[in-house]
Protein backbone atom coordinates (compact mmCIF):
# COMPACT_ATOMS: atom_id res chain seq x y z
CA UNK A 1 0.00 0.00 0.00
CA UNK A 2 2.84 2.39 0.84
CA UNK A 3 4.57 1.57 -2.46
CA UNK A 4 1.38 2.33 -4.40
CA UNK A 5 0.94 5.63 -2.56
CA UNK A 6 4.55 6.57 -3.28
CA UNK A 7 4.07 5.68 -6.97
CA UNK A 8 0.97 7.86 -7.39
CA UNK A 9 2.50 10.77 -5.45
CA UNK A 10 5.51 10.59 -7.73
CA UNK A 11 3.28 10.69 -10.84
CA UNK A 12 1.50 13.82 -9.60
CA UNK A 13 4.71 15.56 -8.52
CA UNK A 14 6.39 15.08 -11.91
CA UNK A 15 3.26 15.89 -13.94
CA UNK A 16 2.95 19.16 -15.91
CA UNK A 17 -0.83 18.91 -15.62
CA UNK A 18 -1.50 17.85 -12.04
CA UNK A 19 -5.33 18.06 -12.06
CA UNK A 20 -5.55 15.85 -15.15
CA UNK A 21 -3.04 13.35 -13.73
CA UNK A 22 -4.95 13.24 -10.44
CA UNK A 23 -8.24 12.51 -12.19
CA UNK A 24 -6.61 9.82 -14.34
CA UNK A 25 -5.32 8.14 -11.19
CA UNK A 26 -8.80 8.30 -9.62
CA UNK A 27 -10.33 6.77 -12.75
CA UNK A 28 -7.69 4.04 -12.81
CA UNK A 29 -8.21 3.14 -9.15
CA UNK A 30 -12.00 3.10 -9.49
CA UNK A 31 -11.73 1.26 -12.83
CA UNK A 32 -13.80 3.93 -14.46
CA UNK A 33 -11.35 5.20 -17.06
CA UNK A 34 -13.20 5.97 -20.28
CA UNK A 35 -11.78 7.79 -23.25
CA UNK A 36 -13.08 8.78 -26.66
CA UNK A 37 -10.63 6.39 -28.28
CA UNK A 38 -12.24 3.22 -26.93
CA UNK A 39 -15.42 3.61 -28.99
CA UNK A 40 -15.79 0.23 -30.64
CA UNK A 41 -19.47 -0.06 -31.55
CA UNK A 42 -22.08 2.50 -32.58
CA UNK A 43 -25.61 2.36 -33.98
CA UNK A 44 -25.47 3.65 -37.56
CA UNK A 45 -28.84 3.78 -39.33
CA UNK A 46 -30.31 1.69 -36.47
CA UNK A 47 -27.77 -1.05 -37.04
CA UNK A 48 -24.72 -1.76 -34.82
CA UNK A 49 -21.37 -1.50 -36.56
CA UNK A 50 -17.74 -1.86 -35.49
CA UNK A 51 -16.16 -0.47 -38.65
CA UNK A 52 -13.96 2.47 -37.44
CA UNK A 53 -14.22 4.49 -40.65
CA UNK A 54 -18.00 4.05 -40.85
CA UNK A 55 -18.32 5.17 -37.22
CA UNK A 56 -16.14 8.25 -37.76
CA UNK A 57 -17.95 9.40 -40.89
CA UNK A 58 -21.28 8.88 -39.10
CA UNK A 59 -20.00 10.92 -36.13
CA UNK A 60 -18.93 13.73 -38.45
CA UNK A 61 -22.27 13.76 -40.27
CA UNK A 62 -24.14 13.80 -36.96
CA UNK A 63 -22.16 16.67 -35.42
CA UNK A 64 -22.49 18.75 -38.59
CA UNK A 65 -26.24 18.13 -38.96
CA UNK A 66 -27.25 18.75 -35.32
CA UNK A 67 -28.15 22.41 -35.81
CA UNK A 68 -30.15 21.92 -39.00
CA UNK A 69 -32.08 18.96 -37.56
CA UNK A 70 -32.95 20.89 -34.39
CA UNK A 71 -34.12 23.91 -36.40
CA UNK A 72 -36.32 21.70 -38.59
CA UNK A 73 -37.75 20.10 -35.46
CA UNK A 74 -38.49 23.49 -33.86
CA UNK A 75 -40.07 25.17 -36.88
CA UNK A 76 -42.10 22.12 -37.87
CA UNK A 77 -44.26 22.70 -34.76
CA UNK A 78 -47.59 24.55 -35.17
CA UNK A 79 -47.66 28.32 -34.47
CA UNK A 80 -43.88 28.56 -34.84
CA UNK A 81 -42.33 31.13 -37.16
CA UNK A 82 -38.75 32.10 -38.02
CA UNK A 83 -39.65 35.52 -39.42
CA UNK A 84 -38.82 37.44 -36.23
CA UNK A 85 -35.64 39.50 -36.44
CA UNK A 86 -33.38 38.53 -33.47
CA UNK A 87 -32.01 42.08 -33.41
CA UNK A 88 -35.40 43.60 -32.54
CA UNK A 89 -34.80 42.78 -28.89
CA UNK A 90 -31.42 44.50 -28.92
CA UNK A 91 -32.76 47.61 -30.66
CA UNK A 92 -35.55 47.97 -28.12
CA UNK A 93 -33.58 47.31 -24.96
CA UNK A 94 -29.93 48.11 -25.59
CA UNK A 95 -28.21 51.46 -25.96
CA UNK A 96 -26.44 51.85 -29.27
CA UNK A 97 -22.66 51.59 -29.05
CA UNK A 98 -20.98 54.67 -30.51
CA UNK A 99 -17.36 53.49 -30.33
CA UNK A 100 -15.78 50.98 -32.70
CA UNK A 101 -13.25 48.27 -31.99
CA UNK A 102 -9.66 48.64 -33.17
CA UNK A 103 -7.35 45.65 -33.46
CA UNK A 104 -3.94 46.92 -32.40
CA UNK A 105 -0.85 45.09 -33.61
CA UNK A 106 0.71 42.37 -31.52
CA UNK A 107 4.37 42.22 -30.46
CA UNK A 108 7.00 39.53 -30.08
CA UNK A 109 6.64 39.98 -26.31
CA UNK A 110 2.90 39.27 -26.40
CA UNK A 111 3.30 36.30 -28.74
CA UNK A 112 6.05 34.79 -26.58
CA UNK A 113 3.98 35.33 -23.42
CA UNK A 114 1.02 33.51 -24.97
CA UNK A 115 3.20 30.63 -26.16
CA UNK A 116 4.68 30.20 -22.69
CA UNK A 117 1.19 30.26 -21.13
CA UNK A 118 0.03 27.30 -23.23
CA UNK A 119 0.26 23.98 -21.41
CA UNK A 120 2.92 21.65 -22.74
CA UNK A 121 1.16 18.71 -24.36
CA UNK A 122 2.07 16.04 -26.87
CA UNK A 123 -1.39 16.14 -28.47
CA UNK A 124 -1.72 18.15 -31.66
CA UNK A 125 -4.05 19.21 -34.42
CA UNK A 126 -3.98 17.90 -37.97
CA UNK A 127 -0.57 19.54 -38.56
CA UNK A 128 0.98 17.26 -35.89
CA UNK A 129 2.82 20.17 -34.24
CA UNK A 130 2.22 19.85 -30.50
CA UNK A 131 2.38 22.70 -28.00
CA UNK A 132 5.51 21.08 -26.54
CA UNK A 133 7.30 21.37 -29.91
CA UNK A 134 5.98 24.91 -30.32
CA UNK A 135 7.40 26.04 -26.97
CA UNK A 136 10.80 24.48 -27.69
CA UNK A 137 11.06 26.19 -31.09
CA UNK A 138 9.57 29.51 -29.90
CA UNK A 139 12.87 31.52 -29.84
CA UNK A 140 13.41 30.77 -33.53
CA UNK A 141 9.90 31.45 -34.86
CA UNK A 142 8.50 34.31 -32.73
CA UNK A 143 9.49 37.07 -35.19
CA UNK A 144 7.92 35.50 -38.33
CA UNK A 145 4.84 34.49 -36.30
CA UNK A 146 4.41 38.07 -35.08
CA UNK A 147 4.68 39.32 -38.68
CA UNK A 148 2.03 36.81 -39.87
CA UNK A 149 -0.34 37.56 -36.98
CA UNK A 150 -0.11 41.30 -37.63
CA UNK A 151 -0.99 40.63 -41.28
CA UNK A 152 -4.11 38.81 -40.05
CA UNK A 153 -5.05 41.71 -37.73
CA UNK A 154 -4.45 44.31 -40.44
CA UNK A 155 -6.21 42.54 -43.33
CA UNK A 156 -9.08 40.84 -41.49
CA UNK A 157 -8.34 37.51 -43.17
CA UNK A 158 -8.01 34.39 -41.01
CA UNK A 159 -5.61 31.94 -42.65
CA UNK A 160 -7.26 28.93 -44.30
CA UNK A 161 -4.70 26.49 -42.85
CA UNK A 162 -5.73 27.49 -39.33
CA UNK A 163 -9.39 26.62 -39.92
CA UNK A 164 -9.02 22.84 -40.03
CA UNK A 165 -9.77 20.98 -36.81
CA UNK A 166 -9.74 17.37 -35.73
CA UNK A 167 -12.67 16.43 -33.51
CA UNK A 168 -12.74 13.81 -30.80
CA UNK A 169 -16.14 12.59 -29.55
CA UNK A 170 -16.37 12.83 -25.75
CA UNK A 171 -18.97 10.64 -24.08
CA UNK A 172 -21.31 12.60 -21.78
CA UNK A 173 -24.01 10.26 -20.53
CA UNK A 174 -26.15 7.13 -20.94
CA UNK A 175 -25.98 4.82 -23.98
CA UNK A 176 -22.48 4.73 -25.49
CA UNK A 177 -23.83 3.63 -28.89
CA UNK A 178 -26.01 6.74 -29.31
CA UNK A 179 -24.37 9.66 -31.16
CA UNK A 180 -26.47 12.24 -29.28
CA UNK A 181 -24.73 11.28 -26.04
CA UNK A 182 -21.37 12.59 -27.26
CA UNK A 183 -19.88 16.09 -27.24
CA UNK A 184 -17.47 17.18 -30.04
CA UNK A 185 -14.13 18.46 -28.71
CA UNK A 186 -12.02 20.25 -31.33
CA UNK A 187 -8.25 19.88 -31.53
CA UNK A 188 -6.91 22.96 -33.28
CA UNK A 189 -3.42 23.73 -34.46
CA UNK A 190 -1.14 25.34 -31.87
CA UNK A 191 -0.66 28.35 -34.16
CA UNK A 192 -4.43 28.89 -34.29
CA UNK A 193 -4.59 29.01 -30.48
CA UNK A 194 -2.02 31.82 -30.39
CA UNK A 195 -3.78 34.13 -32.85
CA UNK A 196 -7.16 33.31 -31.26
CA UNK A 197 -5.82 34.41 -27.86
CA UNK A 198 -4.57 37.65 -29.43
CA UNK A 199 -7.99 38.35 -30.99
CA UNK A 200 -9.78 37.27 -27.80
CA UNK A 201 -7.88 39.78 -25.65
CA UNK A 202 -8.84 42.67 -27.93
CA UNK A 203 -12.44 41.52 -28.35
CA UNK A 204 -13.05 40.86 -24.65
CA UNK A 205 -11.46 44.19 -23.69
CA UNK A 206 -13.84 45.99 -26.08
CA UNK A 207 -16.89 44.12 -24.75
CA UNK A 208 -15.91 44.93 -21.15
CA UNK A 209 -15.15 48.62 -21.76
CA UNK A 210 -18.55 49.12 -23.39
CA UNK A 211 -20.45 47.04 -20.80
CA UNK A 212 -21.87 44.85 -23.55
CA UNK A 213 -21.89 41.68 -21.45
CA UNK A 214 -24.49 41.89 -18.67
CA UNK A 215 -23.57 41.21 -15.05
CA UNK A 216 -25.82 38.14 -15.05
CA UNK A 217 -23.64 36.45 -17.68
CA UNK A 218 -21.55 33.93 -15.74
CA UNK A 219 -19.08 31.39 -17.07
CA UNK A 220 -16.16 31.91 -19.48
CA UNK A 221 -15.41 35.23 -17.74
CA UNK A 222 -12.78 36.30 -15.24
CA UNK A 223 -14.08 36.52 -11.66
CA UNK A 224 -17.53 35.41 -12.87
CA UNK A 225 -17.31 31.63 -12.75
CA UNK A 226 -20.20 29.19 -12.51
CA UNK A 227 -19.45 29.03 -8.76
CA UNK A 228 -20.34 32.73 -8.59
CA UNK A 229 -23.58 31.98 -10.44
CA UNK A 230 -24.48 29.40 -7.79
CA UNK A 231 -23.68 31.88 -5.03
CA UNK A 232 -25.77 34.65 -6.63
CA UNK A 233 -28.68 32.25 -7.14
CA UNK A 234 -28.64 30.88 -3.59
CA UNK A 235 -28.23 34.37 -2.12
CA UNK A 236 -31.27 35.59 -4.07
CA UNK A 237 -33.38 32.61 -2.98
CA UNK A 238 -32.41 32.77 0.70
CA UNK A 239 -32.83 36.55 0.87
CA UNK A 240 -36.32 36.25 -0.65
CA UNK A 241 -37.31 33.45 1.73
CA UNK A 242 -36.13 35.53 4.70
CA UNK A 243 -38.50 38.27 3.54
CA UNK A 244 -41.37 35.73 3.38
CA UNK A 245 -41.59 35.99 -0.44
CA UNK A 246 -42.68 33.12 -2.65
CA UNK A 247 -39.76 31.81 -4.70
CA UNK A 248 -40.06 30.11 -8.07
CA UNK A 249 -37.42 28.91 -10.51
CA UNK A 250 -37.44 28.33 -14.26
CA UNK A 251 -34.50 26.30 -15.63
CA UNK A 252 -33.75 25.96 -19.33
CA UNK A 253 -31.40 23.42 -20.87
CA UNK A 254 -30.06 24.69 -24.18
CA UNK A 255 -29.60 21.55 -26.23
CA UNK A 256 -26.39 21.53 -28.32
CA UNK A 257 -25.99 25.24 -27.57
CA UNK A 258 -22.50 25.75 -29.04
CA UNK A 259 -23.32 23.68 -32.11
CA UNK A 260 -26.46 25.67 -32.93
CA UNK A 261 -25.04 29.21 -33.01
CA UNK A 262 -26.31 30.82 -36.21
CA UNK A 263 -23.43 32.59 -38.00
CA UNK A 264 -25.64 35.23 -39.65
CA UNK A 265 -27.30 36.20 -36.37
CA UNK A 266 -23.92 36.27 -34.62
CA UNK A 267 -22.36 38.50 -37.28
CA UNK A 268 -25.34 40.88 -37.21
CA UNK A 269 -25.09 41.11 -33.42
CA UNK A 270 -21.38 41.94 -33.37
CA UNK A 271 -21.93 44.60 -36.06
CA UNK A 272 -24.71 46.08 -33.92
CA UNK A 273 -22.24 46.28 -31.00
CA UNK A 274 -19.74 48.33 -33.03
CA UNK A 275 -17.49 45.49 -34.15
CA UNK A 276 -17.20 46.60 -37.75
CA UNK A 277 -14.59 47.06 -40.46
CA UNK A 278 -11.50 44.86 -40.27
CA UNK A 279 -12.56 43.32 -36.93
CA UNK A 280 -15.92 42.29 -38.41
CA UNK A 281 -14.25 40.88 -41.53
CA UNK A 282 -11.82 38.93 -39.38
CA UNK A 283 -14.53 37.24 -37.32
CA UNK A 284 -16.51 36.50 -40.47
CA UNK A 285 -13.39 35.03 -42.04
CA UNK A 286 -12.79 33.02 -38.86
CA UNK A 287 -16.28 31.48 -39.02
CA UNK A 288 -16.38 30.96 -42.78
CA UNK A 289 -15.06 27.90 -44.62
CA UNK A 290 -14.10 25.90 -41.54
CA UNK A 291 -13.56 22.17 -41.90
CA UNK A 292 -13.47 19.30 -39.45
CA UNK A 293 -12.89 15.58 -39.41
CA UNK A 294 -13.30 12.92 -36.72
CA UNK A 295 -10.11 11.24 -35.55
CA UNK A 296 -9.98 8.14 -33.35
CA UNK A 297 -7.86 5.05 -32.90
CA UNK A 298 -8.73 1.47 -33.70
CA UNK A 299 -8.10 -1.58 -31.50
CA UNK A 300 -4.45 -1.59 -32.62
CA UNK A 301 -4.06 2.11 -31.70
CA UNK A 302 -3.73 3.07 -35.37
CA UNK A 303 -4.97 6.59 -36.11
CA UNK A 304 -8.00 6.63 -38.40
CA UNK A 305 -9.70 9.79 -39.69
CA UNK A 306 -12.95 10.54 -41.47
CA UNK A 307 -13.21 12.78 -44.53
CA UNK A 308 -13.02 16.57 -44.15
CA UNK A 309 -16.46 18.24 -44.01
CA UNK A 310 -17.52 21.89 -44.05
CA UNK A 311 -18.78 23.40 -40.76
CA UNK A 312 -21.81 25.61 -41.50
CA UNK A 313 -23.15 26.21 -37.99
CA UNK A 314 -21.96 26.73 -34.44
CA UNK A 315 -18.76 27.70 -32.69
CA UNK A 316 -16.31 24.96 -31.88
CA UNK A 317 -15.89 23.59 -28.38
CA UNK A 318 -12.25 23.53 -27.43
CA UNK A 319 -11.22 26.70 -29.27
CA UNK A 320 -10.32 30.01 -27.59
CA UNK A 321 -12.84 32.28 -29.33
CA UNK A 322 -15.74 29.81 -29.04
CA UNK A 323 -17.03 30.78 -25.57
CA UNK A 324 -16.95 34.57 -26.08
CA UNK A 325 -18.63 34.26 -29.48
CA UNK A 326 -21.26 31.99 -27.96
Amino acid sequence: MSAKKYYYNNLITKSNNKPKTTWNIVKTITKNKKTANNITTMNVNNKPTSNPLTIENAFNSYFLSVAENLLKKIFSKPNTTNNTDPLLYLKQNTCLITSQIKLKNTTTYEVNKIIQSIKSKNSSGYDEISSRILKISAPYIISPLTFIFNKILNTGVFLERLKFSEVKPLHKKADTTDFSNYRPISLLTSFSKIIEKIIYKRLYCYLSENNILVDEQFGFRKKLSTDMAMYAFLNKVLSSLDKKYYVGGLFCDLQKAFDCVNHNILLNKIKFYGITGIAYNLIRSYLDSRYQRITMKDSKTNKISSTWENVKHGVQQGCVLGPVLF
